[in-house]
C-alpha cells in the first residue's frame, strides 16, 4: 500500500492536511499487524541451513534512532515530525510501505518511521542511498534526506539535492547538518553496508552482490538482531537497534550439520 493510501486509511482530515492524520472522534484505532506478503528477509541466523556453514567473519554494530508513529506526523518536535510532514509525502507517496521490523506491517496509525542523524549512518550506507537516488535504482525513495530545520516551527519543503557524481570525502562534514527518515523495512536492502567499516572482512561485506536473504557458501547475510522500544508513555522516542552481518563459508567437514531428514528451510 502506498503512502497516500495508508495515510488515507488513518482518517486523513482533508487533502490540505497532507500526510498528517487526525484522530477520529471515536478515538485512535489500533492497527492490525500482519506479515507482508512480499517480505523476503527472514532471520538467516536461525535458518536450518546454517548448520552446514561457518562464519568466515562477523561484524556487529548498534545504532541510535528516533522512532515515530503515524500520529507523530502532526506533532511538533521533539515528539513529532511536523516540519517534515508535507516533504515526506513527496518522497514516499510513490513507494509501497517498506514494512516495520521483521517484515511486519503494523497498519494505520501504528506504522512507524525512524529518524537518524545522517552523519551517524555509515559512509558506505550513505553512498549506497545516494547512488540509488542518483541512478533511480531499486532503493530510490526508500530513504529521505533533509537539511535540519533551523527552528522547531520551520517547514522543510524538499529533500537535499543529490549531486550527479559521488560526494567527495572532504564534503562529508556537511552531513552533520542533515537527518534521514525511513521506515525500518528500508534497512534490509543493504544491511551489510551498515557494519562493514572496521571489520576483518570489510571488502566482502561491502560487495553488495554477495548479500543474500538465504545463507549459502560464499554469501553474506545480515539481520537486525535486537532493537529497543520507544518509551512513548514517558514521551520518549529514542531507540537502539543492532545489526549483525556474517560472511559465510561451508564447514570443512562435509558431514557436519548433515540433514536430519528434514528439508532445509529459512
Amino acid at each position: 500500500m502506498k503512502l497516500e493510501a495508508w495515510v488515507a486509511t488513518a482518517c486523513l482530515a482533508s487533502a490540505a492536511a497532507a500526510i498528517g492524520p487526525s484522530i477520529p472522534l471515536g478515538g485512535r484505532p489500533d492497527g492490525k499487524p500482519a506479515k507482508m506478503e512480499s517480505w523476503k528477509w527472514s532471520d538467516p541466523f536461525s535458518a536450518s541451513r546454517m548448520r552446514k556453514l561457518d562464519a568466515a567473519c562477523e561484524a556487529e554494530k548498534t545504532f541510535e534512532a528516533i522512532e515515530y508513529l503515524l500520529d507523530d506526523l502532526s506533532e511538533a518536535p521533539p515528539l513529532g515530525l511536523l516540519p517534515f510532514r508535507d516533504a515526506l509525502k513527496k518522497v514516499f507517496a510513490d513507494r509501497e510501505y517498506p514494512g516495520s521490523w521483521d517484515g511486519i506491517d503494523p497498519h494505520g496509525y501504528d506504522r512507524n518511521l525512524l529518524m537518524m542523524e545522517y552523519a551517524d549512518v555509515p559512509v558506505a550506507a550513505r553512498e549506497w542511498i545516494e547512488d540509488q537516488e542518483r541512478t533511480a535504482g531499486p532503493g530510490k525513495g526508500l530513504f529521505a534526506i533533509y537539511e535540519k530545520p533551523a527552528a522547531a516551527d520551520d517547514v522543510v519543503r524538499n529533500t537535499v539535492r543529490i549531486p550527479p557524481t559521488p560526494v567527495l570525502p572532504g564534503l562529508r562534514p556537511l552531513d552533520k547538518k542533515k537527518v534521514i527518515i525511513f521506515a525500518p523495512g528500508a534497512l534490509y536492502e543493504a544491511l551489510p553496508l551498515w557494519v562493514a567499516a572496521g571489520s576483518d572482512c570489510a571488502e566482502t561485506l561491502l560487495d553488495i552482490s554477495k548479500y543474500s536473504a538465504k545463507p549459502a557458501d560464499g554469501s553474506v547475510v545480515a539481520y537486525p538482531t535486537s532493537k529497543t522500544k520507544a518509551k512513548r508513555s514517558a514521551d520518549k522516542r529514542e531507540i537502539k537497534f543492532t545489526i549483525k552481518a556474517q560472511a559465510l563459508k561451508a564447514k570443512a567437514d562435509e558431514d557436519a550439520g548433515a540433514s536430519d531428514g528434514k528439508k532445509d528451510e529459512l
